[in-house]
């Protein structure tokens, strides 16, 4: 075998690692049930770039499909959901490829499993058909895999277009379009500020804003494929004008449109386009057809939710949710902003240092930066006209419809960097890093708090941090317990809190349960009774709820619960387990009952120890929580 036919079996051998790694990390993220392509696919792809490096070949192509493989990888390996708006936009997707309509009432009767009061209203879609658009060969490719494994023998999923594979195909695309976004938005930044600058920019902006959270946790929203679309866009944009052609100028409009189909907010950024435009003329670097080819490709781009909107609504052009919806005066703009309620800098405070950042870059690149501000301004303004009720956009994590801007502010965050740099003597990118870094733990360490729904509307910074702080406890105890067992977990429990029963922290060794007070909860509990009620109590959530209980050391420790099963349950089982090893089992009936047990001293550690109590039954769901048990005290000796 000659050279030349070896290193092309190679160079096949490569690419064969890095399609098998990319179609077994998107498999992981389809189905569930398969999660080993999760680590699997990465590292097969990871394997092919090592193979590239030592060989001296071109790397990009596999760096890409690495970066992907490793975004499928997270996207498989967090617990998705799918709530919110995220039927809305996932009904074009099943409605158009299955009934080949656009009449949406059976689909959302099936996704929501009731029938709507208004079959008119049900029958419309308010939201926007972007995101359906760029998740659609996902989609398909769903359905393949579905058809595929059934006609194998190993189907255990619905060809009905509603089934796992099809709802997760939305999270295979949003992380296909951020991943894209994010390496265009850094080769942007990258002839402004350099690799290094560019690198930590764009990472700083996904990991610590709302664009974390609506990418790999609820992929199936439009924050961020608007992210993505809006990287490509500047991408678009310094290519027009660094290379100002018709060619250009055609893609730079139809990524406009393209942004507009998936948030018609995304319009603020023809600002951006037409600024560019007067200044290309102005220097005769750019011909006045070719911003109206732009124009048209936009308009072009637009045209499926136009016809939508004409199809639903025989209108071309609105504002679907009613002319109410926008208030000119943008009356709620500064709590958009800065409010504990879903404020954009309060809960993604770096967001604030990228916004400095891209005043300061005004003087360095006025025209990028200062049409940035521009922009920056218009969302603010179109953000604070929504009506008072809606101004903190539902449920949402953080300000979710700054997402369109964050690009924006990976800029500011390039040029705050090289601020800073310009000061720093030593190591001048370490600072950086690190802020960027704790930034991005403070906010995956928040969307945790978010989505144990603790901080459903406003986040008060004082009970925020205490909870952060009981996470990284919680953390280190995990790390250090994997690495030197229960001694390693009492001892980063003794660093981070060292608070004790029996001591002056709590003298009586009980729980009540009544009280505001949540120094001992853990998980699975709902609010205290009403003041009125003859015997307060606390609600226990189905299936389990949990108290921490921290010793100085372990003995045999006496525990009596009191409870009772809430009315509407005539029977309840509950168990009761420690630290995961079960000790009690009791039936709970309408009747107040002390529930008495022993814990051994061998189920107990030096430092917290979690006391569970496990239900069997519930009463119905209300706002999302099933109540199990109504629990008045848990007393230790």
């Amino acid at each position: 075998m000659s050279w030349a036919s070896r290193a092309r079996s190679r160079a096949g051998a490569s690419a064969i690692l890095v399609l098998a790694g990319l179609s077994w990390a998107a498999i992981s993220v389809l189905d569930p049930l398969h999660p080993r392509g999760a680590i699997g696919g990465p590292l097969l792809v990871l394997s092919a770039l090592l193979w590239r490096v030592l060989r001296g070949r071109d790397p990009k192509l596999t760096a890409f499909a690495a970066i992907l493989s490793v975004g499928y990888g997270l996207a498989a390996s967090i617990p998705l959901e799918f709530r919110a708006d995220s039927r809305s936009y996932f009904m074009y997707l099943r409605s158009l490829s299955f009934d080949r309509d656009l009449d949406f009432r059976n689909d959302r009767d099936a996704l929501t499993g009731s029938s709507s009061p208004n079959p008119e209203e049900a029958r419309r879609n308010v939201f926007s058909i972007g995101p359906a658009v760029l998740w659609s060969p996902f989609y398909a490719a769903a359905h393949a895999y579905v058809v595929l494994a059934s006609k194998l023998g190993r189907g255990s999923h619905a060809a009905d277009g509603y089934s796992v594979p099809y709802r997760r195909a939305t999270a295979l695309g949003t992380v296909t379009v951020v991943v894209i976004g994010a390496i265009l938005l850094a080769s942007t930044l990258t002839a402004f500020l350099g690799p290094k600058v560019a690198s930590l920019s764009v990472l700083g902006a996904i990991f610590a804003s709302p664009v974390l959270y609506y990418a790999f946790y609820l992929p199936s929203m439009a924050h961020g494929v608007a992210f993505g679309v809006a990287s490509a866009l500047l991408w678009a944009w310094d290519r027009a004008r660094s290379n100002p052609s018709l060619g250009s100028w055609i893609v730079l409009g139809g990524t406009l449109g393209l942004l507009m189909l998936c948030r018609w907010q995304g319009a603020v950024y023809g600002i951006l386009v037409l600024l560019l435009a007067v200044e290309g003329i102005r220097r005769k670097a750019v011909r006045p057809t070719w911003v109206l080819a732009a124009a048209a490709a936009a308009v072009l781009a637009f045209g499926p939710q136009a016809i939508v909107w004409k199809l639903q609504f025989d209108r071309w052009l609105l504002i679907p949710q009613g002319r109410g919806f926008l208030d000119i005066s943008s009356p709620s703009w500064a709590r958009t902003l800065f409010s504990a309620n879903h404020g954009f800098f309060n809960w993604t405070p770096l967001m604030l240092v990228g916004l400095i950042g891209l005043a300061l870059g005004v003087r360095k690149n006025p025209l990028l930066c200062g049409a940035g501000l521009l922009v920056f301004v218009a969302t603010v303004w179109v953000n604070g006209s929504v009506p008072l009720y809606d101004f903190a956009a539902g449920d949402a994590y953080g300000a979710r419809r700054y997402s369109l801007v964050v690009p924006l502010l990976a800029l500011g965050l390039g040029y705050g960097i090289e601020a800073y740099r310009a000061v720093a003597r030593r190591a001048p990118l370490l600072a950086p890093a690190v802020a960027i870094l704790l930034a991005g733990l403070w906010n995956v360490g928040f969307v945790s708090q978010f989505r144990a729904r603790k901080y459903r509307e406003m986040a008060p910074l004082e009970r925020l941090a205490r909870d952060q702080a009981r996470s990284l406890r919680l953390a280190a105890q995990d790390v250090l317990g994997g690495l030197a067992g229960k001694r390693g977990r009492a001892f980063a429990y003794d660093v981070f809190s060292a608070e004790y029963f029996y001591t002056s922290f709590n003298r009586h060794g009980g729980i009540d349960l009544r009280s505001a007070d949540e120094t001992f909860l853990m998980h699975g509990w709902h609010t205290p009774s009403r003041r009125t009620s003859r015997r307060p109590f606390r609600r226990a959530l189905h299936p389990e709820a949990c108290v921490r209980i921290p010793l100085f050391e372990p003995f045999p420790l006496r525990i009596t619960v009191t409870a009772r099963a809430p009315a509407g349950l005539d029977h309840q089982s509950m168990s009761v387990a420690v630290n995961g090893n079960a000790v009690a089992a009791a039936t709970l009936t309408h009747q107040w009952r002390e529930v008495r047990f022993i814990v051994p001293e061998d189920q107990l550690v030096h430092g917290e120890n979690a006391l569970c109590l496990g239900f069997t039954n519930a009463l119905p769901e209300e706002n999302g929580r099933r109540v199990a048990a109504h629990v008045e005290r848990i007393q230790l000796p």
